[in-house]
């Protein structure tokens, strides 16, 4: 029997499992935390959107903008608060002694802001199907992988910054400007042509540039230009936005692994 539990424990499957029950623990015992993670960004959401019903493009292009605007504040900003405090308070130290890697570490620490994301975004999405009276998404696949590669470049980068952050409550401090520079996407917290054309086509390649607009071909499996794409046509018109969140992935990977502080910090 105590082989079996051994086994279990040494497995990343069984380390990651049991690091989301104690993130998730740690969430539910924490309310302040619970309510601006939580609730705050999905009343917010709720409000913003509700004022489009049964209007399809743009009701569709506002609920997209919204879930970005949660990506940012709950995934990269909430995960940078979770990552200082836990470095601060010697948990990372001494779980990194123990017998999960680095890498399950920081994903497991990450799953329940990545699922309370999910399970947000999908409250916010079926709002709009049954009260907004928006389509239902042509292409769910393709949000789907859109929401996991934007998710995951969100904590990637949060974990980089997380390196400055001194404390929890340095977090606004410290991701203010990334999360300016995030949300200065047209399609996230700026309407599409709202800027001149050539700083949009810039800007676009920013991670929200590419994550919006996965989503919105996802859901009305048609381009920005109004023009209607088949099923195969939706998935290679999403392929580039995926190319480019992968990039984004694999600089913040490289920079977590360069920069990711373990110790806690006193100065």
């Amino acid at each position: 029997m105590t082989t079996v539990t051994t086994d279990r424990a040494a497995r990343p499957s069984w380390q990651m499992l049991a690091l989301l029950r104690m993130e998730l623990l740690a969430l539910r015992r924490n309310w302040t935390a619970t309510a601006l993670s939580v609730v705050t960004p999905l009343l917010i959401g709720l409000l913003l959107t509700s004022g489009y019903g049964g209007q399809t493009v743009p009701g569709v292009r506002r609920v997209v903008s919204v879930t970005a605007l949660i990506m940012v504040f709950v995934v990269h900003h909430h995960l940078t608060t979770v990552y200082a405090s836990r470095r601060q308070e010697n948990v990372l130290k001494r779980m990194r002694v123990g017998l999960p890697s680095d890498r399950t570490i920081l994903l497991g620490t990450a799953s329940s802001t990545v699922l309370t994301f999910l399970a947000q975004t999908a409250v916010l999405a079926l709002y709009a199907i049954l009260v907004l009276d928006l389509p239902v998404p042509r292409h769910p696949l393709v949000i789907l992988f859109a929401l996991l590669l934007g998710a995951a470049v969100m904590a990637a980068f949060a974990a980089v910054l997380s390196a400055v952050t001194r404390s929890s409550e340095a977090a606004m401090l410290t991701t203010l400007p990334s999360m300016v520079i995030f949300l200065a996407t047209p399609g996230a917290l700026l309407p599409l042509g709202a800027l001149p054309a050539p700083i949009e086509r810039v800007l676009w390649f920013l991670p929200t540039g590419p994550f919006t607009e996965m989503l919105r071909v996802g859901w009305l499996a048609q381009t920005d230009e109004g023009r209607a794409l088949g099923f195969w046509d939706s998935h290679l018109l999403a392929l580039p936005s995926a190319g480019v969140l992968l990039v984004w992935l694999v600089i913040g990977a490289w920079l977590t692994r360069r920069f990711f502080r373990w110790e806690p910090r006193h100065v």
